[in-house]
């Protein structure tokens, strides 16, 4: 089992790479859906069977909603920052300085006093030497720094709601990794979460291709030169008059 979510929390991080470089929105979207998908699973022990249905139908919603949202939406995006080649590089850097603190972190958690580790809870997994944390906490690293350019730098509303999303999953995986919040309450708390993220992502999307029928955010100059416009509208109008 431990390969599969090794190679699980691989695949989360390359969703997130496309959801940050694919140039078609639905791509993009594919990807963070992924990335929400994986997110919950990465973890050991696995909660049980009702915490992952819980989750699995909240980052379904989120990942739909959004989809959905995205029927009218431009295609292709305009071409902005790395392509995907670049984006996996960064992915499997920051997911290898991940693992690497994980594993210091792990050798940390193991000495304590006495002969046995001092942890306790789902940490202990991590100070064990199981590599399922170390995966979650590489592609939580992964999707941080993926997602810090589109959330610091938004240029469209659709990388900045996508990049929103993949740091819910990082945080996501950051627990799964340290044992924090491992408990029902906050898992089904999570899902729900989860899914209004989503639906606040696909409404502001919505409501950018309803008003302008492009994703691109308004800068200062866009602003200036629509008010002009319209400065000028109403002296002609008076004119007229």
């Amino acid at each position: 089992m431990t390969p599969v979510l090794i190679a699980l929390a691989a695949l989360v991080a390359a969703g997130g790479a496309l959801a940050i470089s694919a140039r078609e929105p639905r791509l993009a979207a594919l990807g963070t859906l992924v990335a929400l998908l994986g997110s919950a699973y990465v973890a050991d022990p696995l909660p049980g069977p009702l915490v992952l249905g819980a989750r699995l139908v909240g980052a379904v919603l989120a990942g739909y909603l959004v989809w959905i949202a995205l029927r009218r939406a431009p295609a292709p995006l305009p071409p902005r920052g790395i392509r995907v080649p670049g984006s996996i590089a960064i992915a499997i850097a920051a997911f290898s300085a991940g693992w690497l603190t994980a594993t210091t972190l792990a050798a940390t958690l193991a000495v304590g006093p006495g002969d046995g580790p001092s942890t306790a809870g789902a940490a202990t997994a991590l100070a064990a030497g199981s590599l399922v944390p170390r995966a979650a906490l590489g592609a939580s690293f992964a999707l941080v720094v993926l997602a810090a350019g589109p959330v610091l730098i938004a240029r469209d509303v659709l990388r900045l709601g996508l990049g929103l999303l993949l740091l819910i999953a990082a945080a996501d995986l950051a627990g799964n990794a340290l044992g924090v919040g491992a408990d029902a309450p906050a898992d089904l708390a999570f899902a729900v979460l989860t899914a209004l993220a989503g639906a606040a992502v696909a409404a502001v999307i919505t409501g950018s291709l309803r008003a302008t029928g492009e994703l691109d955010l308004p800068r200062g100059t866009d602003r200036e030169t629509a008010v002009r416009h319209r400065a000028a509208d109403e002296a002609h109008r008076r004119v007229d008059h």
